[in-house]
């Protein structure tokens, strides 16, 4: 009769074994009552914060929390600067100077009707092929294909009716 019982770890009492939680083979060392009250403690703790704004910890920036959402707040400072530089800086360049994510960028420009300048497009365009063509050249690619040369005669496609038998008996 005395194997039936057993103490909890957590407030001393000797309950039945009915009254602990099964975790694999084992039962659990605190009662059903105690992990309860934990869970309901470790809740209220973490529960949803209010609506409104505060300031996120690990970041520094403003939030804005409504309903089940929490967003970026941004400031004027911060929109001024995003109509002033979206145009002709790179996304990547701007996100960091204004401290958010890219995506997020892209989604409140887009939200304002920000596009990029097509004459600073063209010319980044430019330079990155530039850059690409000299880093083929260091390292002897051609980039392109040559008439007559077959890279991978194995892997072209067969007239109609051909099968490959490699390909049949791997």
């Amino acid at each position: 009769m005395e194997r039936r019982k057993k103490v909890c770890t957590n407030c001393g009492q000797k309950l039945w074994l009915k009254e602990f939680y099964i975790v694999g083979r084992w039962r659990m060392g605190k009662c059903k009552d105690c992990v309860r009250e934990e869970k309901r403690q470790e809740y209220a703790r973490n529960r949803k914060k209010p609506d409104g704004i505060f300031k996120d910890a690990g970041t520094g920036l403003l939030m804005e929390h409504k309903g089940c959402s929490t967003r970026i707040l941004w400031t004027d400072y911060m929109i001024e600067r995003l109509k002033r530089h979206y145009s002709t800086t790179k996304n990547e360049e701007l996100s960091v100077m204004l401290g958010v994510s890219p995506r997020t960028l892209i989604r409140k420009a887009r939200e304002l009707g920000l596009e990029k300048d097509k004459d600073w497009m063209r010319e980044h365009s430019r330079n990155n092929c530039k850059t690409m063509r000299i880093l083929n050249k260091c390292r002897g690619n051609s980039g392109q294909f040559k008439k007559g040369v077959r890279s991978n005669p194995a892997g072209e496609f067969k007239p109609k009716g051909t099968l490959n038998e490699s390909f049949l008996n791997p």
